[in-house]
Order: C-alpha cells, then structure tokens, then sequence
C-alpha cells in the first residue's frame, strides 16, 4: 500500500512539472496574450491577422523577414502550435542550426523531426516554396484535441 500511495504521489508531482516547448525562448504552454506580449519583448512583430483560433505575425526573426502563426485552443486560449516560414532563408543552415541546439533529426519526408522535451520540432520544404518550421507542444496538442 506504502509502495501504491508512494507511486501515485510521484506520478501527479510529475504531471505538475510538465514541460512546454520552447519557442525561440518563449514557453509555449501559456495563453495566447502572454504569449504574444512575451514575443514582442524579444522580437519587434506585428500582429497582422488574427482568428478565433491563431495569430499571424509578421517580423525579423533569425535576421530574415518572417511570418510565424501561433495556434491556440479556443477555449483555454493555450498556444499548441507555432508555424515558422522564413523567407529566403537556406534550409541546410536553418537545419545545422538546429542540429548544434537539439541533437541529431530524425529525417521525414522533405525534412527533418526533432523530438524533444515537451514537444516536436519539424523542419520541411513543400515543393515549391520556402522551408517551414514547425513547433508543436505535446501538452497544448493534447489539450487542444479533448476541447474538439
């Protein structure tokens, strides 16, 4: 009984000390308004559009013109997803880049997959067009799907 009560207490003490994703120092996990007043502490953007579920915002980010779109649960509000498509920018050096800060990628279909503490990172090229860099927090995802 020690060994259950003891198990059961590790197990929600663990749950309480979930991490989120980070994204480019911001912790994904929040609110949307604390995401975006966070953001633009660190980065000079504009919120261009918005929808009852995601912003886009509009800036320099790693030194190139950027449109990044933070996705959130609607009812909680809580970001779950950042969508990155940097303009110009050489998909190898954004990957090498990436490499030197979280290990070596799985490789996918056009890309790359990182899997890391509190979420996946995905890095990928459609056809086409410019390389998309993708944060998804593993937490915010799962709490966006029981809202549906």
């Amino acid at each position: 009984m020690k060994y259950l009560l003891f198990s059961l207490m590790l197990a929600v003490s663990s749950a309480s000390w979930a991490q989120h994703l980070d994204f480019m120092g911001t912790e994904m996990g929040g609110s949307i308004s604390d995401f975006t007043s966070q953001i633009r502490q660190r980065y000079p953007l504009q919120k261009k559009v918005g929808g009852d579920h995601y912003y886009i915002y509009k800036g320099s980010i790693y030194g190139h013109d950027t449109y990044f779109k933070a996705e959130y649960s609607r009812k909680t509000k809580t970001v779950y997803k950042i969508t990155v498509t940097p303009k110009q920018i050489d998909q190898n050096a954004l990957a090498d880049s990436l490499i030197a800060h979280h290990g070596e990628p799985l490789e996918v279909q056009g890309g790359y997959r990182w899997n890391v503490e509190g979420g996946t990172i995905l890095l990928y090229t459609p056809e086409g067009y410019d390389c998309v860099l993708m944060y998804l927090d593993t937490e915010g995802v799962a709490r966006f799907r029981e809202e549906k």
